[in-house]
């Protein structure tokens, strides 16, 4: 059987052979510890091939930057999905063990390594900005029609979900300060926080 890609798949498959590569290399020796060559051995590629595809190191944060959104889009899609069938917020706690898993597993060391970088480059800081942009809108799309959110203010929409992502997203900070964090009552307690979040109406 031939499990060769077709050719014009091709492209794509290095791009994601770099994309793994330099995870790995920024989770276990940092950004400016990653070097291209390094990058290079661990794709199996040779430097020419790498900067085919990619100009620089700041090229290919950005590619991982966008993996990892439409990786979370695609999640969001699925919540999508699974609401019209379960509702909306049933399918929301039913992604909370995953988003924690992924959140304080081994990603976490990548995010944390992007995030330090971002804070010294403008650039790779306006990326980050524009993809989480891109999910908060798409999370407020999903949540807007929940019966016990339809009245609220944009602003105190916009707050909820921002409280949401930040529950996941410092996990990984959580989990670099407290490695004997248990995942399966952390997402418990996150279950519970959500749900409030999203079934209490606002107060007058």
């Amino acid at each position: 059987m031939n499990t060769e890609p077709p050719p014009q798949d091709k492209g794509g498959v290095r791009r994601r052979q770099v994309l793994d590569a330099a995870a790995r290399c920024f989770s276990e020796h940092g950004f400016r510890g990653a070097s291209i060559q390094r990058i290079c051995e661990v794709a199996g590629m040779s430097p020419g091939h790498v900067y085919h595809y990619f100009r620089n190191k700041e090229a290919i944060v950005a590619g991982i930057v966008e993996q990892d959104l439409q990786k979370t889009l695609a999640r969001i899609q699925l919540m999508r999905e699974r609401g019209q069938a379960e509702g909306v917020l049933a399918a929301c706690l039913g992604e909370v063990d995953t988003g924690v898993a992924r959140c304080a597993g081994d990603p976490a060391r990548l995010q944390l390594e992007i995030l330090a970088e971002a804070n010294r480059t403008p650039d790779i800081a306006a990326l980050l900005q524009q993809a989480d942009r891109l999910k908060r809108d798409e999370l407020l799309a999903l949540l807007r029609p929940l019966p016990a959110l339809r009245g609220l203010s944009a602003t105190e929409l916009k707050a909820r979900v921002a409280v949401m992502c930040t529950l996941f997203e410092g996990l990984a900070a959580r989990t670099l300060l407290d490695p004997t964090l248990n995942r399966a009552a952390t997402g418990r307690a996150i279950s519970r926080v959500v749900r409030m979040l999203l079934e209490q109406p606002e107060e007058t």
